[in-house]
């Protein structure tokens, strides 16, 4: 019983609230890091592809509570597309970093907008946060937009 106590007591004490710190993207709009931009109820929170690899290289848990399961709309250059093993979409925002790239799975499984896009041109796409994986993050139920 003491020790149920313990641990449901030590379950309930939180941690001491940290400063927000800034940073400011490339299309000049500042970033709290740990907390997603200033949106408003279900709009997406906009980012550039570098800003968001850049945010979860440089503190992963508080960029994931800030994107993930939340709309993103991601802007970046297209570093290739692909398929992935389930065969949908994959397309590879380029990050600034020559073997880092931000991955966002499109929604359908032939989208003719992404199909005809070329590398190296930029795109803006409508997702959903899915978290890191090796250190890449992750975008899913993407939309170009």
């Amino acid at each position: 019983m003491v020790g149920m106590f313990a641990v449901a007591a030590a379950g309930s004490i939180r941690p001491p609230a940290r400063p927000i710190e800034t940073t400011t993207t490339t299309s000049g709009v500042a970033v709290a890091l740990g907390r997603a931009p200033e949106a408003q109820a279900g709009e997406a929170a906009e980012i550039a592809a570098t800003d968001l690899w850049m945010a979860y290289s440089r503190d992963p848990v508080g960029t994931d509570r800030s994107f993930r399961d939340r709309p993103v709309l991601v802007t970046g250059t297209i570093r290739s597309i692909e398929r992935d093993f389930k065969g949908r979409l994959l397309v590879r925002l380029n990050t600034g970093d020559a073997f880092e790239t931000v991955n966002a799975t499109m929604a359908s499984r032939d989208n003719p907008t992404v199909t005809g896009a070329v590398k190296g041109r930029a795109i803006s796409l409508l997702c959903q946060g899915r978290g890191m994986l090796m250190g890449a993050p992750l975008l899913g139920a993407c939309s170009v937009k």
